[in-house]
């Protein structure tokens, strides 16, 4: 394995997180932007949808980057990471969103850049935790969900179960997968947590959908990503306004099934009413399991009753129904 590490590793069978045996994934969906100097907190006060100021060490949380609408450039994860942040979210959206987010930063003294010293690996399945335990003399866990081990930094997430987000040093890489092979895990690309995510409820931005939803669409409020106390941020008033008057008419669902292919972010797909159907809503994400299931995730109306028949639009034969979220959006 070792031979071949800068590679993403082969895409494989998709499985439920019930089933899913010790999985390492390479997560080349995955950007990591580091924000460095001593305005880095001021700056993305003002930037962002969550309380940076108020992150506490060895945590992490969501966030999202909005214009001036309130619609989302980027759904991210921020962090501590050598003395400044470290900031993930979906590659495919730096291109439009990094220059938004550098656009007033020439008047403060902090650095934003593309991070390319790490590889970004996700480690679930049976005993991922004791596998971990073999290498870093410090895990993270419900308590500390970010820190520092043995030069890498590790996040812990429990949905849909216990899983972990390594960034490991290229120079480390080596030394943890040959450790990590003693501990027999099969191998798998981004796909596998993409379909992870989705059976979590996290919210999927891609380029296909960027620039399209208020954070609430993305239920980001109920994954304490925005707070409604900070004070002012780009987009803020529209966040604020969609809240205080129930504007906001969308939610993310995970919805479960079966379907013969994944549709793609940015499609719709049809909702039965009666003996008709319609098109609605728009997808985030889809993994399409090795069983035939279908996992979609995608935004739609926050009315929509919960016995809703859906299906994807192409595929006559695919059935598609909500599933519970592990989160309340009351």
């Amino acid at each position: 394995m070792t031979a071949s590490v800068t590679a993403p590793f082969a895409a494989a069978p998709l499985l439920p997180a019930a089933q899913l045996p010790l999985t390492l994934m390479s997560l080349e969906h995955l950007a990591l932007l580091t924000i460095t100097g001593p305005d880095a907190a001021k700056y993305l006060q003002g930037q962002v949808t969550c309380d940076v100021q108020a992150l506490a060490p060895e945590h992490y949380t969501l966030g999202a980057h909005c214009d001036a609408k309130g619609k989302m450039w980027s759904v991210f994860t921020l962090f501590a990471l050598d003395g400044g942040f470290g900031w993930l979210q979906a590659a495919d959206l730096n291109e439009r969103q990094l220059p938004e987010l550098k656009k007033y930063a020439v008047f403060s003294k902090l650095t934003i850049s593309e991070d390319n010293n790490y590889t970004l690996l996700g480690l679930a399945g049976a005993d991922a935790r004791q596998a971990l335990a073999v290498l870093f003399s410090r895990l993270p866990d419900a308590d500390a969900p970010c820190v520092s081990s043995d030069h890498c930094t590790l996040l812990w997430q429990a949905q849909p179960q216990e899983r972990f987000t390594l960034l490991v040093p290229h120079t480390e890489l080596s030394r943890m997968l040959d450790g990590l092979q003693q501990a027999a895990p099969s191998y798998n690309n981004h796909q596998q947590w993409l379909a992870l995510d989705i059976e979590a409820g996290v919210p999927q931005l891609s380029a296909a959908t960027c620039n399209e939803f208020i954070p609430q669409a993305l239920n980001l409020q109920a994954l304490d990503a925005v707070s409604f106390s900070k004070g002012c941020y780009a987009g803020q008033e529209m966040v604020a306004r969609a809240k205080s008057r129930g504007a906001n008419k969308r939610a993310l669902y995970t919805l479960a099934g079966h379907g013969h292919t994944a549709p793609q972010a940015g499609d719709s797909l049809e909702l039965q009413l009666d003996e008709n159907w319609r098109r609605t809503g728009t997808v985030l994400a889809a993994a399409l399991l090795q069983d035939g299931q279908l996992r979609v995730q995608a935004v739609l109306n926050n009315e929509l009753d919960s016995n809703a028949h859906l299906r994807v639009v192409g595929d006559s034969d695919s059935s598609l129904h909500p599933v519970a979220l592990p989160y309340s959006l009351e």
